[in-house]
């Protein structure tokens, strides 16, 4: 044997050597409890909860892990970020959820899973507001990115269900996982809503116009009550699963649209949509069917599309439509069915997720936090206000030191839709960012 041949042969024994090491590296579990810092509790003089550190930072350095040289922190085979044209796509495209050291889960069910309609349009909205905040032209830029790729992703124009971005994405193709071969149309309207705010953003009419064709799709899609299935098949309209709350951003949806194009095209519909949503689920408190990663149950309840239906009732409330009782009715029930006392960290509250995965979680505690807020500004209520930023500065301490920003104290696995949600509703709470010197 020559010495060329010997060379192979000893490359290729090396190869799969390492390709072994790799596979047992990558399939060993973490120790999730060894990767969170839970840091000692600030307080004033009057025993109220301080922030661990100020909300900009809290920002900045959660935005600093996703855009300064996130790809060296995942530690997944290179081979799962490339797309069909051979580009190098960042974790958030594929992954929803990682393990606190970058690592996939080697034998979860959603170990290679993705819900580009909801998360991505959450991280695209958190891109833009903070590029806005920080002056940071990256965070468009990764925006843009983005949503270009949902785009280019969503489903044939000839189909029933024509231009929507695909609620879940396994192992790199659409469909799958729960939806199996449905998808969620409230989640494209949610989408929608964020294209015409980077539209608004950054100037670029194909935005505009994917969220045009959106609307058009769930016009013509519209059911006689005012609704669409929770989740569908696209192409051949089989109804996968029947019931969802979630209609909110179809109303939102077709009045901005309405707005941008100065006519009442989508207003029946929306009329149609929002009698529903007033009658029904506002009244029943029937808010369930929302998350993509779960079974169907009567029983579910969740508060992510019930927060914003508050938004909405605050936002259009006057003297005489009563739409203030009904919000205050609203977060009430929410307040009853998923508030908890956080122990250690009192006064501050928590919110949790939803009954069929009942933790509470930074996203979710800041989302509601947000709408309190803005609620204790509409009623004058200076307490309920001071309850909001008290669980405002609780989240502050789900940063870690290498700035993950953790779902919450007591989950194993770590979600980029929680990171970045509670960049997006500190947000909210944020006044001037700091100097450079005093961050």
């Amino acid at each position: 044997m020559n010495h060329l041949a010997k060379g192979v042969i000893t490359g290729i024994i090396l190869f799969n050597l390492l390709l072994r090491v790799y596979a047992e590296e990558v399939a060993k579990p973490v120790i999730w409890q060894e990767m969170m810092t839970i840091a000692e509790v600030k307080r004033d003089s009057q025993g109220k909860l301080l922030p661990l550190q100020s909300y900009d930072q809290t920002m900045r350095r959660g935005m600093a892990f996703l855009l300064e040289d996130h790809l060296k922190w995942f530690k997944g085979a290179p081979e799962t970020l490339v797309d069909e044209s051979g580009m190098t796509q960042m974790p958030w495209v594929y992954y929803s959820n990682l393990q606190h050291d970058g690592r996939p889960f080697p034998h979860s069910v959603d170990r290679f899973v993705s819900y580009p309609a909801f998360h991505h349009a959450l991280m695209i909205r958190t891109l833009i507001n903070y590029s806005k905040y920080a002056d940071d032209s990256r965070a468009l830029k990764q925006a843009v990115e983005l949503a270009d790729w949902n785009i280019a992703h969503s489903t044939p124009g000839d189909w029933p269900y024509a231009h929507l971005p695909w609620s879940t994405f396994e192992e790199k193709k659409p469909g799958g996982f729960r939806d199996k071969t449905g998808l969620m149309p409230d989640k494209a309207a949610i989408m929608a809503l964020a294209y015409i705010d980077l539209h608004k953003a950054s100037g670029e009419a194909r935005f505009l116009n994917a969220a045009g064709k959106i609307a058009d799709t769930l016009n013509a899609r519209q059911r006689p009550n005012g609704t669409w299935p929770f989740r569908v098949d696209p192409k051949s309209e089989k109804v996968i699963e029947e019931y969802s709350s979630s209609v909110i951003y179809a109303v939102m949806l077709f009045e901005r649209l309405d707005a941008a194009n100065g006519n009442d095209h989508y207003k029946a519909k929306r009329d149609l949509t929002w009698s529903w949503l007033l009658n029904g689920p506002i009244k029943t408190k029937e808010f369930r069917g929302f998350y993509e990663d779960i079974p169907p149950s009567p029983k579910g309840r969740t508060n992510y599309d019930c927060l914003d239906t508050i938004r909405y009732l605050l936002a259009n409330r006057t003297e005489n439509n009563g739409y203030l009782d009904i919000a205050m009715d609203l977060n009430d029930w929410i307040e009853e069915v998923f508030l908890d006392k956080i122990k250690g960290f009192e006064p501050a509250g928590g919110i949790r997720e939803q009954l069929q995965c009942n933790v509470v979680m930074g996203i979710h505690s800041l989302n509601w936090a947000s709408m309190l807020n803005e609620l204790g500004r509409a009623t004058d209520n200076h307490g309920m206000q001071q309850r909001a930023i008290q669980t405002a500065n609780y989240t502050t301490y789900y940063l870690q030191p290498d700035n993950r920003i953790v779902v919450g104290f007591q989950y194993h696995q770590w979600w980029y839709s929680c990171h970045v949600g509670v960049v997006l509703y500190l947000l909210d709470f944020a006044e001037n960012p700091e100097p450079a010197s005093r961050r």
